[in-house]
């Protein structure tokens, strides 16, 4: 799509571009609760992000929006979170907030194998999803192993809805 101005014409991105960061910044990791975690990783859209929600909000997006019921089922099911039930104030997604602050909100969750802190941050040029995983037990990295993947090819796609999502609202 293009935008036309009197000086110069705007091209607008069809599909926003979302980037795997592989150095994850201290100001991030500072927000995860998990102390020495054996998995990390964070997936940066470039946008305007606070201008359309606060990081509780894109967290809500993202999660109750986009992931939604397939969310549940891989976070429940085969990673074994314990989530609540019902949802309530303090939560995201089922997810409890362990912690927040103006740019950025903490989620955690733990099941018997795992550890688990979600870290939703935006800024004015950008919103981000980083995961924290520490295994409780070997078996919690064998079953990570085989759902990372996935984890990775879809974490994009939640960032993109969220966009979409806080936009039309």
């Amino acid at each position: 799509m293009t935008t036309d101005h009197p000086d110069h014409r705007i091209e607008e991105p069809s599909e926003q571009v979302v980037l795997q960061q592989h150095q994850i910044s201290e100001s991030t990791r500072t927000h995860s609760t998990i102390i020495d975690p054996e998995y990390v990783d964070q997936f940066i859209l470039a946008t305007n992000a606070a201008a359309v929600g606060s990081p509780e909000q894109w967290a809500r997006a993202a999660l109750e929006g986009v992931a939604g019921v397939m969310g549940q089922i891989v976070w429940r099911g085969l990673l074994g979170l314990r989530l609540e039930w019902k949802s309530a104030p303090g939560q995201v997604a089922h997810w409890p907030i362990v912690d927040r602050g103006d740019t950025w909100v903490t989620l955690g969750a733990r099941s018997w194998m795992l550890s688990c802190n979600l870290v939703i941050e935006v800024d004015d040029e950008h919103a981000s999803l980083a995961t924290f995983i520490r295994f409780e037990r070997p078996i919690g990295e064998r079953v990570w192993k085989t759902v990372s993947a996935r984890h990775r090819s879809l974490a994009p796609s939640l960032l993109r809805g969220a966009w979409n999502l806080r936009r039309a609202t």
